[in-house]
């Protein structure tokens, strides 16, 4: 049965569509559902609204979250009657169209560039073939341009990432001279990103030590995440065995192998560093895998059993406009950082004293910028005291606050949507596929095969 948060006079209502599976074992398009729903709570009634198969039932009664399963478009479409606002990433464009006449305001979250992320990716709704990718990169293009034109607010994760959106959201005329007026930047699109967790971590087990092959004493660097297209686990790998040889007590984890969404399962990117891995002779020694995804509610046993973490990526479109969300776990378990140069945290985790940044793929580089952190514990400490100076900025309440009052100020009043007043509304996702070419693709929308990009490339 479906549910809605309590009417409260006065103030929006606020329904969240969870992109990705929500449940114990969640990656980062889940946590983000949750925690935002979790942030924005006390301000205002919030649902969350559950679809992805293999979602489950989470408790957040005592945060004043109403949490909600639907099971179709249907189901959907009554939920966001019952709101004032649409907090989304990928939404049912049918779903959208009936928003955008109810004045429903949709507001999109644009926290990572996605069509950057997947023009270069490997495997693209599981075609690998140029043509079939060209094809299904340009249906992607197309939800965003719908989005550009149906939304009346958008977040993105940082400088670099608005200035890429406020430019595609002009290239689609999602803003036009009559709907500018008076606006500034911030009225248009404003920042949310990724957050940290509000309460500090608690161990309640050991996650690494003790288990794994991995000793008290051991040198644990932690890979806080899954391993995509655009990441470099190689490097890393080849710095961890070459340290080992010097000293075994250097150990290097991935705790994010199996994708908790079985449509994506476990990447290629997996095997091929553990191929690597094993080629060295440190594959479940010096480097270990863990087999499954670790539970969102248990990651702090595993942050806490580390010495330092590490994240390492490829010289790419991605690089430059992303936004590691994985290095907030790192801040919150206040543990050094070693990256990869060329992307926003790189330049942040540089500029604070938060880590070391290493040039892309270079693994002396990467090996002695981990030798200078686990072995001169005054490097460490000095880090370790930056970071807590810093860590309060990324709470949850505060990377939420643009976007909390944005929703409870005159989010209601702004322009309408330019979906009904752009001359190339044609060249917009119709209400229903009806073209040849969509039957042999499952007659999806283009939304749901934009969301089937989504999920494999997501984490």
């Amino acid at each position: 049965m479906l549910q809605t948060a309590p009417f409260r006079p006065g103030v929006p209502r606020l329904l969240i569509v969870a992109g990705d599976v929500v449940g114990k074992r969640m990656a980062g398009p889940g946590i983000r559902a949750v925690s935002i729903a979790k942030a924005l709570a006390p301000s205002m009634p919030v649902t969350l609204a559950l679809g992805v198969a293999g979602s489950e039932p989470v408790e957040l009664d005592a945060h004043g979250v109403t949490v909600t399963a639907y099971s179709s478009r249907q189901e959907l479409e009554l939920l966001v009657a019952a709101s004032d606002v649409v907090f989304c990433q990928f939404i049912d464009t049918n779903v959208a169209r009936i928003a955008v006449e109810r004045n429903v305001r949709l507001v999109f979250d644009l926290y990572n560039a996605l069509p950057v992320e997947t023009v270069g990716a490997e495997v693209i709704s599981g075609f690998r073939g140029a043509e079939d990718k060209d094809r299904e990169f340009l249906e992607l293009l197309k939800y965003f341009r719908f989005c550009a034109q149906a939304g009346s607010y958008f977040v993105a994760s940082n400088e670099r990432q608005r200035d890429y959106w406020l430019g595609y959201i002009m290239a689609a005329a999602g803003l036009l001279p009559s709907t500018l007026e008076h606006r500034s930047l911030d009225d248009v699109i404003g920042l949310a990103p990724f957050g940290m967790e509000e309460r500090e971590p608690e161990r309640h087990e050991d996650g690494l030590r003790g288990k794994h092959g991995i000793g008290e004493d051991d040198i644990v660097v932690l890979w806080a995440g899954g391993i995509w297209d655009w990441f470099d686990a190689e490097t890393p790998i080849r710095a961890i065995a070459e340290l080992s040889r010097e000293d075994p007590r250097y150990k290097l984890v991935f705790y994010g192998t199996v994708h908790p969404n079985s449509v994506i399962g476990k990447p290629p990117a997996v095997q091929r560093a553990q191929d690597v891995a094993a080629e060295l002779g440190v594959l479940g020694t010096a480097v270990v895998f863990l087999d499954e995804w670790v539970p969102a509610d248990e990651r702090a046993d595993y942050l806490l059993d580390a010495d330092l973490a590490i994240s390492a990526h490829k010289d790419s479109l991605e690089t430059h406009f992303s936004f590691r969300t994985r290095i907030l776990d790192h801040f919150w378990a206040t543990l050094p950082s070693v990256v990869s140069e060329g992307d926003w945290f790189a330049d942040y985790i540089d500029r604070n004293g938060l880590g070391v940044a290493t040039p892309i793929g270079d693994v002396a580089a990467t090996a002695a910028a981990i030798r200078s952190i686990a072995e001169d514990e005054g490097i460490a400490e000095a880090m370790r005291e930056r970071i807590a100076l810093i860590r309060d900025d990324w709470r949850w309440s505060a990377t939420t606050a643009q976007l909390r009052d944005v929703i409870l100020g005159p989010l209601r009043q702004r322009p309408e949507p330019t979906i009904a007043r752009t001359p190339d509304a044609a060249a917009l996702p119709e209400p229903a596929p009806a073209a040849p070419r969509f039957a042999r693709l499952r007659r999806t929308t283009v939304w749901r095969r934009a969301a089937a990009v989504k999920r494999r490339l997501l984490a």
